[in-house]
């Protein structure tokens, strides 16, 4: 199987106002946390312990660079939807016309950092599921 770069990955975030905006250039990585938290149900007698699937554990995080353009970037886009009472859907498409990964999420905050020799990012940007359905692949 052919290696296939991340950097064809389309990241798409809602804004305050619920338009879906592409933020894929402003990203510099991705992670999609998608595990099952183990539940431990050891009984006195067993020889080791024993565990059964627990509720899903889903977060998204985003290491993003410094886009303050108006409408569509990074931050634009994030420091819109801080503290928004509603949730916004995030979508990350690894691969082109691959599986995506979508649902909805709350943004937990910024932290926007800079280097004077370098580059202004926003820092790793977490999203945490927001509602009763659970984001998935499709």
């Amino acid at each position: 199987m052919a290696k296939i770069s991340a950097k064809g990955a389309v990241i798409a975030v809602d804004d305050s106002g619920g338009t879906p905006r592409t933020i894929s250039s402003d990203v510099k990585s991705y992670e999609i946390e998608y595990a099952v938290d183990p539940l431990e149900v050891t009984g006195f007698g067993d020889g080791s312990k024993n565990y059964v699937p627990g509720q899903k554990v889903i977060g998204v995080t985003l290491d993003i660079f410094w886009n303050s353009a108006a409408t569509t970037g990074a931050f634009t886009v994030l420091n819109g939807i801080i503290g928004q009472a509603t949730s916004v859907t995030v979508s990350i498409t690894p691969e082109s016309g691959g599986p995506a990964f979508s649902g909805e999420f709350m943004c937990e905050g910024i932290t926007p950092k800079g280097d004077v020799g370098g580059v202004i990012e926003l820092g790793s940007v977490k999203f945490s599921v927001s509602g009763a359905t659970a984001p998935s692949w499709a």
